[in-house]
């Protein structure tokens, strides 16, 4: 049986989708985002059954299916929204009600267009058949759903990115190896969402005011969110270490500690850091340390920021390197093998970073014995 160009084009987009679908079922356990992100998953189809319904020519008994999934790209929109909310910050740090907002008033606007007397059959066909051009007294409420609609996948793809950039500005402020938690390919993919559905708006307007004659545009946007949508998924199931921030943001900008707790809390972090060596801990989260020595983490985060001028990551590697001159110093060990157990990138990037410390301890004066390191 052979397809039409139409027909092929849905079957490998559907077959596309057997990626993400296998993916979340091998690493479902893995994933703290894992109902967000099979729901995604599970509802990514529905973007093209509009032309699957037109492609193969189904029977008109399931025409009612029409134009009955208008909603689903805001409705990913906000799945893959808090999925990355909950893999960046967390939970006491996000609200879901008001990422949801968009999708239920979206839902809501739909519900006239699904009720029969106000959306007969035939207009679902005539629809489905072939997207309107123009006439905007005539179709205004399509015109306007389909634009609101954009606007709320923008506002919600914006909210991702600012979400996924404050996670990594305070990155080091939370973890120490920090190059195991950056969320770099997201923020660039959800760039790439955000550019989508702007063009979809102006698409959309630029129809409905009759400057551009594209009888398929509807289709057309549909295809491009379902594939961007399909990338998106795959994004957020790379196989990768989780560290939700548990440090409030709005707390580390306003320093609302007194410095006499601060000094108490730094001294308790020393400590600590020394008596189980927490700095050998390769992926040390300030959540995990902060536990150990019995202190606030966001008190930590701007104690050593207020007090020692430095961010977690620069007070792990303190005691880090001061660890590794006294390994290289006392014993014939390569310096490729201290980077290694330390969880340096790379000997070249100890021993740039180690020459640069080494230069500021000299500048700084001699500091306490640090022997109790090793």
């Amino acid at each position: 049986m052979l397809f039409t160009q139409y027909q092929s084009l849905v079957l490998m987009a559907l077959a596309l989708w057997l990626l993400p679908l296998l993916l979340v079922w091998v690493r479902f356990d893995e994933f703290p985002h894992a109902r967000e992100m099979i729901l995604a998953v599970l509802f990514t189809p529905t973007l093209l059954v509009d032309d699957y319904l037109l492609a193969f020519n189904v029977s008109q008994d399931w025409y009612f299916l029409a134009g009955l999934f208008f909603c689903m790209p805001v409705v990913l929109s906000a799945l893959l929204s808090l999925a990355v909310a909950r893999l960046v910050l967390d939970k006491s740090r996000y609200k879901p009600w008001i990422i949801w907002a968009p999708a239920l008033l979206m839902l809501g606007l739909e519900l006239p267009f699904l009720l029969a007397p106000l959306a007969p059959l035939a207009y679902k066909v005539t629809l489905l058949q072939s997207a309107p051009v123009g006439q905007i007294k005539e179709h205004w409420p399509l015109y306007a759903y389909m634009a609101l609609l954009h606007f709320f996948v923008l506002v919600l793809a914006f909210g991702v990115e600012r979400r996924i950039s404050d996670y990594q500005h305070h990155l080091s402020d939370q973890v120490v190896d920090t190059h195991f938690y950056r969320f770099s390919v997201a923020i660039r993919s959800f760039g790439g969402l955000i550019t989508l559905a702007f063009l979809a708006l102006i698409v959309t307007l630029l129809v409905a005011f009759n400057l551009l004659s594209f009888t398929e545009w509807r289709s057309f946007i549909s295809f491009c969110y379902y594939l961007m949508f399909v990338l998106l998924t795959l994004v957020l199931m790379d196989k990768r270490r989780y560290s939700p921030c548990p440090l409030d943001y709005k707390i580390l900008a306003s320093h609302t500690f007194s410095d006499a707790y601060l000094q108490e809390v730094l001294s308790q972090a020393e400590k600590a850091m020394i008596k189980h060596k927490a700095y050998k801990h390769i992926g040390l989260r300030i959540r995990e340390f902060a536990r150990v020595a019995e202190v606030n983490p966001n008190a930590l985060a701007i104690a050593t920021r207020k007090l020692l001028n430095r961010n977690f990551r620069a007070f792990v590697y303190h005691y880090r390197l001061e660890y590794a001159k006294n390994v290289l110093m006392r014993s014939d060990a390569r310096v490729s093998d201290v980077a290694r157990r330390l969880g340096f990138d790379s000997e070249k990037f100890l021993s740039g970073v180690f020459v640069k410390y080494i230069q500021q301890m000299g500048r700084e004066g001699k500091g306490k014995d640090e022997s109790t390191l090793l």
